[in-house]
């Protein structure tokens, strides 16, 4: 199918997870891309990705937190696109650890990585997608709703980012300018973002018991380009988890902070700087969680048996409150900034 054949849509984040499964879904429908990312590399490897459906993909490596570098990779997608008819928001990166654990450069970068560098590219984006009457379309999260604890900053990031959307659509209707607002809002996926993590404990979070591949959500984000709509959520557990916390909040908060306690079950060390300070190395969809398509139910069984051993296993972690303190990754500003550039 190329149902967005001529389409020309920039994509953020676009060298791993979502974001590089959404390059090759939307090339499959015959867009016309921009990708842009940090990681030169990574990002030359998801345009290759793309070319191998006979579309036009152009390397805009760029740090969107960075509100000049955005407007710059807008800027000359728009000149090598011809303009914008769609852009497709998924930049993010997280800091892993509780509030007062995380150094607050960290937990200003993620802000700035996953909040305020979507709003940098919609600013300079949207006079080319009022031209077209196009489409933003953001990858939120079901934690755009409610908490995930000991990564306060990413959901602090994704609340924010679901009202500036929603406050946007609202606005452009007004203006009549035709630009349509959706969002996606999936629950746990398998994409390297947690391995990734810049830690302030030193160790990754625990990995997930289950999780949806990332194309299931890049599938989401086709159908919001061909057909706007506020917000779709992947997954059935995601609605449910969501529904217990609206409407049975006591349940739903004693669920999370059984969810904190797991995540701090992790042993493997974390890299440092992480994911915050230092671009991806290569191009790459999967984090090695345990993925599965959505409706799967051998795999989602599957999934929960593993979990289920696993809380055999960490009992006694699961069963008393989270310690906190500082880990080895929890440097000065200046030594990740150095490492960085």
């Amino acid at each position: 199918m190329t149902r967005l054949r001529g389409q020309r849509i920039l994509i953020t984040g676009a060298s791993t997870g979502v974001g590089l499964a959404a390059v090759e879904r939307f090339a499959r429908e015959g867009a016309d891309l921009a990708l842009v990312a940090r990681g030169e590399t990574a990002l030359a490897q998801a345009a290759a990705v793309a070319r191998e459906h006979g579309v036009a993909a152009h390397v805009l490596p760029a740090d969107i937190a960075d509100r000049r570098a955005a407007t710059a990779a807008v800027e000359a997608a728009c000149d090598a696109l011809g303009g914008l008819d769609a852009v497709v928001s998924n930049a993010a990166a997280v800091s892993f650890g509780h509030f007062l654990e995380v150094a607050p450069d960290d937990f200003d970068r993620a802000v700035a990585v996953t909040f305020t560098g979507a709003v940098n590219v919609i600013r300079a984006a949207l006079p080319a997608l009022r031209e077209s009457s196009g489409v933003v379309v953001a990858t939120s999260s079901i934690m755009a709703r409610m908490p995930l604890p000991a990564f306060s900053s990413y959901a602090a990031s994704k609340h924010a980012l679901r009202g500036f959307l929603a406050t946007l659509a609202i606005e452009e209707r007004e203006q009549r300018s035709g630009v349509r607002v959706a969002m996606v809002s999936p629950g746990p996926v398998d994409t390297p973002i947690y391995a990734r993590a810049t830690s302030a404990t030193g160790l990754r979070p625990a990995v997930l018991p289950d999780a949806y591949h990332p194309g299931e959500v890049a599938d989401a984000l086709v159908d919001a380009v061909l057909a706007p709509r506020h917000e779709r959520i992947v997954g059935a557990e995601s609605w449910l988890a969501e529904r217990l916390y609206r409407h049975a909040r006591p349940a739903g908060e004693l669920l999370l902070v059984f969810v904190d306690r797991w995540f701090r079950t992790g042993t493997i060390p974390a890299d440092v700087p992480g994911a915050l300070w230092e671009p991806a190395a290569a191009a790459r969809t999967s984090g090695r969680l345990p993925g599965r398509a959505g409706g799967d139910v051998r795999a989602l069984a599957v999934n929960l048996a593993g979990a289920a051993a696993r809380v055999v296993r960490t009992a006694p972690a699961l069963l008393r409150p989270v310690p906190e303190h500082r880990g080895p990754s929890r440097s000065d500003a200046a030594a990740r900034i150095s490492s960085a550039t």
